[in-house]
C-alpha cells in the first residue's frame, strides 16, 4: 500500500511526488514537493534551515534564499499559516496530518576532517604571486576552532562571514586569507567596501584591486572576463550596506569564473547561489568562579589581558582580579570590540574604574587615541551599532527599538504581543524578527528541553542601545503597558500549566521570563496595581520553584492594600492562596489568615478548586485543632473532582501528611509519603517530591530512626542543589537534629553553618522555625552563654511564628533543659533578652561562634 498524507483539502502522495487539491493535481515543482514531504513528514515539528537544505538539495550547495522561495510557492497554494516561520531557525508545518503509513528515516551527513591550526598559521608566512592583503594581526585570539572550520570550507565557491557588528569579522577574515592563500595560484586580494556608499562603484574598487581594467561601458561583463583564468581568493570585506551589488557580483563569478574563490564579511548573508554562511559568534568567556589559567582558556578573556598590557604594560591577571575581568566580559558579552575598548581605558581608569562606568558604556567604549587603527564606524561602540542600525528599514527599526522593553530575553510569542499594533501585525513581526536576526542585532539563545520554541535576546551592548532609540521616540509609555498585559496573560497560562506539567518542563518553559514578571510587577506597581495583584498570584509559583520565595512574599505584601479592596475574583482567590502557601514555615498565623479570607471569596463566587487550595492551607497552617484539621481534610475529599490534575490532588495527600504529623501518627504519615512520592515521581512533579522527602525525613526522626532520616535528606540535597529547592533548609535542619541525637555535634555544625548560609541568601527564611536547634548546637558545645541568648531570639520566633512544629519544639525544650542546668535564672532572663532584639546576623554569629565571648 502507497503511503500518503492528507490535511485539511489536500492529499500528498510521495510515490507519484504530486499534491492533490480536493482531487485535483497542484502545479508544483519538485523541489517545493521535495520540501513539502520534509516539513510533513515532521509535521508539528521544527525543522530547521540546514536540515531542510540538506534534505531537499542533497549533496549540493545553495542558496538560502531558494528555500525562502519554496516556502513562498507552497504558502500560495497552502495558505499562509499552514508553514510557521521560527526566525533565524527554521520552519514548521502546523496543519494537523493523517498518516497512512510508516516513513522511513534519512541517514546524517558525514563530517569533514579539520587540518591543524598550526599547519594554517604555518602557511600564513609565504608569498604569492597576486596577493594583496593588509598587514597579518601578530595573532588572533580566542578564534582557532573558527579559522579551522573556514579552512574546512576552502573549496566552497563562496564563503560569507556573517555576525553583528565589532565581533570580530574582519580579524578572522584576514587571517583566513593569509593562512589561506598558498592555495591560490594568483594568491589573495582584499577589498575594503565600508568606505563605498555607491553601489555602482563596488565592480570599479574591486577592478582596481586586481589591477583589473573596468570597461566603462559594461564594467561587470569585462571584470569577469579579466578574473576568468585567475585562481584566487577574492575577500570583500563590509559587505552589508551593498548587498545587492555585491551579491550581483559574486553570482557574475561563480557563474562565469569557476577559479576564484570570494570571501566575504558582513552583518547579512548575500543569499546568492552556493553561498555557505558561517555565522561568527562572540568570544567564549568562562563561567563565573574560574581559575586564572581556566579563564586564560577563553578568548573574551585572553584578548582584554592582551589588550589591557598593550595599553597598560603594568597589568597582570591573578587570583585576585579574575572574578572581575570574567564578570566584565560576560557584561560585554564577549564581543571583541568592545572587550578593546574597555581594555584600552586601563591606564587612566584601571579595573575598577572600567567596571563602576559599565553603565555608561557608550561613553566608556570610545576611542581616544587619534592614531587608533580602527576604522571610524568602530572607534566608539555607540558608532558601530548605529552604522548596524542606519542598515535596517523603517519597520527593522520599530521593531528593534520596541524589543528593548524585555529583560532576560523573549519568545516569540511574547515579542509578537509586545512589539505588534496596527501597521504591524503579528506575521510582520515574525518575519522583522526573522530580518533582525540575520542581521546578528538579535540573538537566538538554545531551546531548552520540553520548551516549545527558542528564545532570543539583544546582547547587553545592543540592549543598551535600543534603549536609547526608544527612549528617542514617543513609543516608551504604550511599550511598558503592552509589556505588562502580555507577561501577565503568559503568567495566567503557567498558572494553568503548572498544576498539569511536569516540574522540569514547566521550568523551561516559564523560567527564563522571571525578569520580564519583575519588570511587568514594577510597571505595574506605578500604574497598575489591580494587574499587580492579579500578576503576584499567577507567577507566585514561578518564583517559588525558582526558589525564590521571599522576594515573591514581599511583593504580595507591596499589593496587600490593594487586594484587601478588591471584590472577590479568580484574581483576588489565587493572590490570598498563594501568599498563604508562601508563608507555611513563615507564619503560621499569616497562612491560616490568608486561606481563610481566600475560602470565604470562593465560597462568595463559586470557585471549588481555589476552595481545595484554601482548606489544603487551612488545614496545613498548624493552627487550627486536630479535630477541625480532619474537618478540613474531609471538605477536601469532597470537593476533589476525578478530571482534576496530579498536582492538584495530591494537595490534600500533602496536607493529611501535615495533619498527622501534628497529631503524633507518624506511622499513619510514613504510609501517605510513601503513596505520595510513587505518584509524584511517576508524574514528575520534582516540588512535591522534595517535599515528600522532607516529610519523610522529620517521620523517620520522630521514629527514632535516625539513619533513614539522614538518607532522606541526602536524595533531597542532591536534588535541591542543583535546582535551587527551598526544602534544602529542611533537609539541612534534620540533618543536623538526627547528627545531634547521635550524640555528633561537629556533623551538626556542618549542617546548620550550610543552613546559615542557604538562609541568608533566602532573606533569613526558615531561620526563626529552627532557630531552637541552633541554641541546641551552642548548649550542647558547651557555651550556654550563648545558647541562652539564641534561645530567647527562639522563644520570640516561635511566638510570632505560631510553631506546632513537633522537632522544632523539641529541640527548643533540649536546649533549655540545658541552659537551665549551666545557669541561674536571673542570667538566663539578661541573656534571653539580648537575644530576642538580635537581628538574623548577629544571632547567628552568636549559634556559631567556637567560644562564649
Amino acid at each position: 500500500m502507497s503511503r500518503s498524507y492528507r490535511f485539511d483539502r489536500f492529499e500528498l502522495r510521495p510515490a507519484e511526488r504530486l499534491l492533490y487539491v480536493q482531487g485535483e493535481p497542484a502545479p508544483l515543482g519538485s523541489r517545493a514537493i521535495d520540501l513539502l514531504l520534509a516539513l510533513v513528514e515532521r509535521h508539528g515539528c521544527l525543522v530547521t534551515k540546514h536540515e531542510l537544505m540538506d534534505l531537499v538539495w542533497p549533496g549540493v550547495v545553495v542558496e538560502e534564499n531558494n528555500l525562502q522561495v519554496q516556502v513562498s510557492t507552497l504558502r500560495k497554494v497552502l495558505g499562509a499559516r499552514s508553514i510557521v516561520t521560527v526566525p533565524g531557525r527554521g520552519y514548521r508545518f502546523v496543519e494537523p496530518v493523517i498518516v497512512d503509513t510508516g516513513l522511513p528515516t534519512s541517514a546524517p551527513p558525514t563530517a569533514r576532517t579539520v587540518d591543524s591550526v598550526e599547519a594554517l598559521w604555518a602557511a600564513a608566512t609565504s608569498d604569492s604571486p597576486l596577493s594583496v592583503l593588509p598587514a597579518m594581526p601578530s595573532r588572533i585570539l580566542g578564534r582557532d576552532r573558527d579559522l579551522a572550520a573556514l579552512e574546512d570550507l576552502a573549496d566552497r565557491p563562496v564563503v560569507s562571514i556573517v555576525g553583528p557588528g565589532g565581533i570580530g569579522k574582519t580579524a578572522l577574515a584576514l587571517a583566513a586569507a593569509h593562512a589561506g592563500q598558498r592555495r591560490h595560484r594568483d594568491g589573495a586580494v582584499w577589498v575594503e567596501l565600508a568606505a563605498i556608499s555607491d553601489p555602482a562603484l563596488v565592480v570599479t574598487v574591486v577592478a582596481q584591486a586586481l589591477g583589473l581594467p573596468a570597461n566603462a561601458d559594461a564594467p561587470l561583463a569585462s571584470l569577469v572576463v579579466g578574473l576568468k583564468p585567475l585562481n584566487v581568493l577574492l575577500v570583500l570585506d563590509n559587505a552589508e550596506h551593498l548587498l545587492e551589488s555585491v551579491g550581483a557580483l559574486v553570482k557574475a563569478l561563480i557563474e562565469a569564473a569557476p577559479e576564484v574563490h570570494v570571501l566575504v564579511t558582513s552583518q547579512l548573508a548575500l543569499k546568492v547561489p552556493a553561498e555557505q554562511v558561517f555565522r561568527l559568534n562572540a568570544l567564549s568567556v568562562p563561567e563565573h568562579g574560574a581559575s586564572t589559567e581556566e579563564a586564560m582558556s577563553h578568548g573574551a578573556v585572553a584578548l582584554f589581558v592582551d589588550q589591557a598590557q598593550a595599553a597598560d604594560r603594568r597589568f597582570l591577571l591573578s587570583d585576585s582580579n579574575v572574578a572581575m575581568v570574567i564578570a566584565l566580559c560576560h557584561r560585554l558579552d564577549g564581543v571583541a570590540l568592545a572587550i578593546k575598548l574597555a581594555a584600552a581605558r586601563m591606564p587612566l581608569l584601571g579595573l575598577q574604574g572600567i567596571w563602576m562606568r559599565l553603565d555608561e558604556r557608550f561613553r566608556l567604549l570610545a576611542s581616544r587615541n587619534a592614531q587608533t587603527l580602527l576604522p571610524a564606524r568602530h572607534q566608539t561602540l555607540l558608532a558601530a551599532l548605529e552604522w548596524s542600525h542606519e542598515l535596517l528599514g523603517e519597520p527593522e527599526q520599530t521593531v528593534f527599538r520596541r524589543l528593548s522593553v524585555f529583560s532576560g530575553g523573549f519568545s516569540l510569542a511574547l515579542a509578537s504581543a509586545v512589539t505588534s499594533d496596527e501597521q504591524l501585525d503579528e506575521w510582520a513581526v515574525i518575519d522583522l524578527l526573522g530580518e533582525l536576526v540575520d542581521r546578528s542585532l538579535v540573538s537566538v539563545d538554545a531551546t531548552l528541553e520540553g520548551a516549545d520554541a527558542p528564545r532570543y535576546r539583544l546582547l547587553e551592548s545592543t540592549l543598551a542601545f535600543a534603549e536609547l532609540k526608544l527612549a528617542g521616540s514617543s513609543e516608551r509609555e504604550f511599550l511598558e503597558r503592552q509589556h505588562a498585559h502580555a507577561v501577565a496573560e503568559l503568567m495566567e497560562r503557567s498558572y494553568d500549566d503548572y498544576w498539569a506539567m511536569p516540574d522540569a518542563v514547566w521550568l523551561n518553559t516559564y523560567g527564563p521570563e522571571i525578569d520580564n514578571v519583575r519588570k511587568a510587577l514594577e510597571w505595574a506597581r506605578a500604574h497598575d496595581p489591580a494587574l499587580a495583584v492579579a500578576l503576584v498570584g499567577s507567577a507566585s509559583a514561578l518564583f517559588l520553584l525558582l526558589g525564590l520565595a521571599p522576594e515573591c512574599r514581599q511583593h504580595g505584601l507591596a499589593f496587600q492594600a490593594q487586594a484587601e479592596s478588591m471584590q472577590a475574583s479568580a484574581a483576588s482567590v489565587r493572590y490570598w492562596v498563594e501568599r498563604s502557601r508562601l508563608h507555611w514555615g513563615i507564619s503560621n498565623g499569616l497562612m491560616y489568615e490568608f486561606a481563610l479570607r481566600a475560602a470565604r471569596q470562593c465560597r462568595e463566587i463559586g470557585d471549588q478548586r481555589g476552595l481545595y487550595m484554601a482548606l489544603r492551607c487551612q488545614a496545613g497552617s498548624g493552627v487550627v485543632s486536630q479535630e477541625d484539621a480532619l474537618g478540613l481534610l474531609d471538605e477536601m475529599a469532597r470537593l476533589e473532582h476525578p478530571g482534576w490534575p496530579v498536582r492538584l490532588k495530591l494537595q490534600r495527600l500533602l496536607a493529611e501528611v501535615g495533619v498527622l504529623k501534628a497529631g503524633d501518627f507518624m506511622v499513619e504519615a510514613r504510609l501517605v509519603c510513601e503513596t505520595l512520592l510513587i505518584r509524584a515521581q511517576a508524574a514528575g512533579l520534582d516540588a512535591v517530591v522534595s517535599a515528600t522527602l522532607s516529610d519523610l525525613a522529620t517521620v523517620s526522626l520522630a521514629l527514632g530512626e535516625t539513619e533513614a532520616a539522614i538518607r532522606a535528606c541526602r536524595k533531597l540535597l542532591s536534588r535541591g542543589r542543583l535546582r535551587r529547592d527551598n526544602f534544602v533548609l529542611h533537609a539541612l535542619a534534620i540533618v543536623a537534629s538526627a547528627s545531634l541525637i547521635q550524640g555528633d555535634a561537629h556533623q551538626a555544625r556542618g549542617s546548620l553553618t550550610d543552613f546559615v548560609a542557604a538562609s541568608r541568601s533566602r532573606d533569613w527564611e526558615w531561620l526563626g522555625l529552627y532557630s531552637g536547634l541552633l541554641a541546641l548546637l551552642a548548649a550542647v558545645e558547651g557555651r550556654h552563654e550563648a545558647a541562652a541568648r539564641v534561645l530567647g531570639h527562639a522563644d520570640q520566633a516561635y511566638r510570632q511564628l505560631g510553631s506546632r512544629d513537633a522537632q522544632a519544639l523539641k529541640a527548643r525544650a533540649q536546649a533549655k533543659a540545658l541552659i537551665q542546668r549551666a545557669l541561674d535564672a536571673s542570667a538566663i532572663e539578661r541573656l534571653s533578652a539580648e537575644g530576642a532584639g538580635m537581628d538574623p546576623e548577629t544571632l547567628c554569629a552568636w549559634a556559631l561562634a567556637r567560644e562564649d565571648a
